[in-house]
């Protein structure tokens, strides 16, 4: 399970961001997840409710986002949400068609009370 390193890693980003404000809380970690990210949203959020005590985020919540997989068609130049199971662009039923969301775990916001 590669969350728990997903998740070190997160909060790693989250301390040094929360450093850049002395005596800031963090409150609240918003994330937005595709399904090509490679990581599943529950278990990050087990392996953070875990990892998260002693740390700057311990009273932090967790908010993540699923988004759908996002294509854009090079034929029609249509954007489209697919299933992750066909990239056919569901307008001209082109194959060209290229990734332009759902395939990233996005740090999207940092909520940091200030003293």
């Amino acid at each position: 399970m590669h969350e728990f390193s997903v998740c070190q890693a997160l909060l790693d980003q989250v301390a040094h961001l929360v450093s850049q404000h002395p005596g800031g809380r963090v409150v609240g970690i918003f994330l937005i997840n595709g399904p090509l990210s490679g990581v599943d949203s529950t278990l990050l959020r087990h392996a953070v409710e875990f990892c998260k005590k002693d740390t700057v985020a311990t009273d932090a919540v967790l908010t993540i986002e699923d988004r759908p997989l996002s294509i854009h068609c090079q034929d029609c130049h249509h954007d489209n949400e697919v299933p992750i199971n066909d990239w056919t662009c569901p307008h001209c039923a082109s194959l060209a068609t290229q990734v332009i969301g759902g395939d990233a775990l996005i740090l999207a916001r940092l909520q940091i009370d200030l003293p």
